[in-house]
């Protein structure tokens, strides 16, 4: 296939940026000789993968996307045998833009296109996030005095606010605190009815900084036991698209930002790696050890 319009997903720090900055250094520097996919031919301005591309072989956090920007990104690839071409065609949308869409329940002009066109989705969540499973019961057992069984129905009083709320009272309820497995599985299922039908044949989620997903076995285990609302959508719904989940650890360990070089970190280690893209991890479904384009190309309808 080609022209595949791939859409990427994610809220907040769920590494978004990080994996296309270390995709284009993989395939732009040819440290790796054995991917799925290789560097296909490029035209036009390519400065911020340029950029970010460089922060993450310094060894640096790769800045995330600020809410009011708007990155454009395209990166050609091509399967050798048999030839195909194939373009990875998204925005760098900030995770606040996606957070949003849950609270307001409008999607901006400008992700439209990118939700209609999608045959393919990369599904970001991150490894670093606590577990995502908490229950009502759970809630009500950690703070039984914030809000009471018996008094949930009852009206608050005249010029009570959330910020007084005191013992035996209900505290009123916060969308943005909805748990975020909670909020990823009613964004799939609201882009995909009417007016977007966002309808992709395949998903493939991204584990993110995998090198921190201690003790779980597969990244499949890893979702069921941390995000296990979103594992059984996915799984219900194998009738609409193909899944399939991969760990990525697209730096290989801990990194400091620019701004305080100093904080504890593995960026001595990691630099000690003469080619960056041996950095990479990734886990699942025949993946090379380090190769950031097997979801894309099983995204694009290549079987492998």
């Amino acid at each position: 296939m080609s022209g595949q319009e791939i859409m990427v997903l994610g809220f907040q720090a769920s590494g978004k940026t990080t994996f296309a900055a270390a995709l284009w250094h993989l395939v732009d520097s040819r440290e790796i000789n054995d991917t799925a996919l290789v560097k296909g031919k490029h035209n036009g301005d390519f400065r911020y993968l340029e950029e970010i591309s460089a922060a993450w072989a310094a060894g640096w956090v790769v800045g995330r996307t600020l809410s009011e920007e708007w990155r454009p990104i395209a990166i050609n690839l091509r399967r050798v045998v048999p030839e195909t071409d194939i373009r990875l065609s998204f925005v760098d949308i900030a995770g606040e833009t996606v957070e949003r869409i849950f609270v307001t329940r409008e999607v901006d002009d400008r992700v439209e296109p990118l939700i209609r066109d999608a045959s393919g989705l990369l599904l970001f969540v991150s490894a670093l996030r606590p577990k995502d499973d908490d229950s009502i019961v759970d809630l009500y057992l950690e703070f039984p005095n914030e809000a009471p069984p018996e008094s949930a129905d009852e009206p608050a009083e005249a010029g009570s606010s959330a910020s007084a709320a005191g013992p035996g009272e209900a505290i009123p309820f916060k969308i943005e605190a909805t748990p975020q497995q909670v909020q990823l599985v009613d964004l799939l299922d609201s882009l995909a009815d009417e007016p977007l039908e966002m309808r992709p044949e395949r998903i493939a989620v991204i584990i993110s900084a995998w090198d921190r997903a201690h003790g779980a076995s597969t990244p499949e285990a890893w979702l069921e036991d941390h995000m296990p609302l979103l594992f059984q959508y996915l799984a219900t719904h194998a009738d609409e698209f193909e899944t399939r989940i991969y760990g990525v650890s697209a730096q290989g360990g801990h990194v400091p930002s620019k701004e305080n070089p100093a904080e504890p970190s593995d960026r001595a280690e990691l630099l000690m790696q003469p080619e960056a893209s041996r950095r990479i991890s990734v886990v699942g479904h025949g993946a090379g050890q380090h190769d950031l384009t097997h979801p894309i190309a099983w995204l694009s309808g290549v079987e492998i």
